[in-house]
């Protein structure tokens, strides 16, 4: 089955800006004209290269791997289904989701300090 890329259309550059802004939140750097071609397939990989480049990415991981020991400090201390658990969840949840878009996986968590049960 072939991919296709879909190029932003007009009046849909709003929803392609939306996307990037969930996965990446307000901090989206600046895109060269030459890595983007009008498709947010793509846009969306050059934001991620950006990222790297910029050592965002590992920062990200440091973050993530803090709030993780956070959560899981709360959640020995209050319960795991304690409101203050819940809502430490609640915050990592993003967090988590943006180490899915960069690639991050649980040894690089694991490497920023993270206290992952090894599995």
């Amino acid at each position: 089955m072939a991919t296709t890329i879909t190029p932003l259309q007009p009046g849909t550059e709003a929803a392609a800006q939306a996307t990037a802004f969930a996965i990446f939140g307000s901090d989206i750097p600046p895109i060269d004209p030459e890595d983007y071609d009008g498709s947010w397939r793509t846009t969306l990989p050059a934001i991620t290269d950006e990222w790297v480049g910029e050592g965002r990415s590992e920062r990200h991981a440091a973050s993530t791997a803090t709030a993780i020991n956070e959560l899981l400090a709360t959640q020995q201390r209050h319960g795991v289904g304690s409101p203050q658990a819940l809502t430490a969840g609640d915050k990592l949840r993003p967090l988590i989701d943006r180490c899915r878009h960069f690639g991050i996986a649980t040894a690089d968590l694991r490497r920023h300090g993270a206290q992952l049960p090894e599995s």
